[in-house]
């Protein structure tokens, strides 16, 4: 199932390269991240904790797609390290993510009142 969900946000996601080449020199860089975080990152984060429980195999794709998604946004050499694009837009990697919010669930369960 997780498969299905991971192919499906890549579909969604995969559009996104030609229309982030277009606007990556006409738009300020605080825009494109808004952009990024509007568009990509809220997909990405959707369901995260369920389907991003699998094998890095089956995350790679996507993971990759995010990595040039970023590269497109920073428009910076193409050597950029991907750490340096995280950090840029001050996110995680896929499965970083995932570990991320399933801290902050398991969080949110045990200590509400923290909120």
């Amino acid at each position: 199932m997780e498969n299905k969900h991971i192919d499906y946000v890549y579909n969604k996601l995969i559009k996104y390269v030609s229309i982030f080449y277009k606007i990556r020199t006409k738009l300020r860089s605080n825009i494109l991240r808004m952009i990024y975080f509007a568009f990509v990152h809220s997909h990405l984060l959707y369901g995260v904790e369920v389907y991003a429980n699998t094998t890095a195999n089956h995350l790679s794709k996507s993971t990759t797609l995010n990595n040039k998604l970023l590269r497109i946004l920073h428009n910076g050499p193409i050597k950029t390290h991907n750490s340096e694009l995280y950090r840029t837009y001050s996110t995680l990697i896929l499965q970083l993510l995932h570990n991320f919010q399933i801290v902050l669930f398991i969080r949110n369960c045990f200590l509400p009142t923290l909120k």
